[in-house]
């Protein structure tokens, strides 16, 4: 695997660009699972297909097209969900089979249909190019940034949210940003896991850290350690054997998950 990392700059982006995602997801995920919001990661992701699909129409602009359904999919549930009339949940079930069906009808319209929807709803880590890295790379400075800038206040936003409130917490503000940080990020890693394979990499790192740790800073550290582990575990087994790597690091990330859950209760 070493010399053919050396010989061929495909397999050089494809191994960068799944431990970008893993770095980007181990920030995210934490967030996502202790603010209960996977249905939102998930309707994130369905709701790129639509502007996937214009791309592939188009033969061009993935990224710009995939991102402006994702931010719009994100905003629209935001601002159904502040006003009240609508939860979180029913907002994202009721805008999640309308971006789908508008990026099926769409696709159809593609010449390259059956191919396009395979590589959209299942990913191909072998087919990342310089712009999903650098893409992955804005993303995760941004995560960053958001996390130095906010730091106190997004533990305060996860812990509670009414009391974050209470303490001057600009808690409209953060949820913006939050849910605009799962947009960008559920972008970036559709490459990698594609739209029904999303749940890894948005989901399971936080699981495994809350299930290990008691504090938000712990609760990183094995976010960090969970994703990229079972990232570079999970690529190595897909070159190997010759698997798809986006479903074998998927694989490999819930029997870590699963192994780990029962290797614990076994011992405490």
């Amino acid at each position: 695997m070493i010399q053919d990392l050396l010989n061929y700059e495909f397999l050089r982006l494809a191994l960068l660009g799944t431990l970008f995602v893993s770095f980007l997801s181990a920030l995210v995920s934490p967030i996502v699972v202790y603010r209960k919001m996977e249905f939102v990661g998930d309707g994130v992701a369905h709701a790129t297909f639509a502007g996937l699909a214009i791309a592939s129409i188009l033969s061009y602009g993935r990224i710009t097209f995939a991102l402006l359904s994702s931010i719009v999919f994100a905003l629209v549930i935001w601002y159904l969900s502040k006003t009240g009339k609508f939860s979180e949940n029913s907002a994202i079930g009721v805008m999640l089979p309308v971006f789908m069906a508008i990026g099926v009808l769409l696709l159809s319209k593609s010449k390259n249909y059956t191919n396009d929807l395979s590589s959209y709803l299942f990913g191909n880590v072998l087919l990342i190019n310089e712009k999903d890295i650098y893409f992955v790379l804005l993303t995760l400075i941004f995560a960053v940034v958001v996390y130095f800038v906010f730091w106190r206040d997004i533990i305060y936003y996860i812990a509670d949210e009414k009391s974050a409130k209470f303490y001057g917490i600009k808690v409209e503000l953060i949820s913006l940003l939050v849910i605009l940080l799962v947009a960008l990020s559920v972008v970036a890693v559709v490459k990698v896991s594609g739209i029904i394979l999303m749940g890894t990499y948005i989901v399971m790192p936080g699981v495994f850290a809350k299930i290990f740790s008691k504090s938000f800073k712990g609760i990183l550290t094995k976010s960090f350690t969970f994703s990229v582990f079972s990232s570079i575990i999970g690529f190595s087994f897909a070159y190997y054997f010759d698997f798809p790597p986006g479903p074998t690091i998927v694989v490999t990330a819930f029997l870590i998950l699963l192994s780990s859950t029962i290797f614990f209760r076994n011992f405490n």
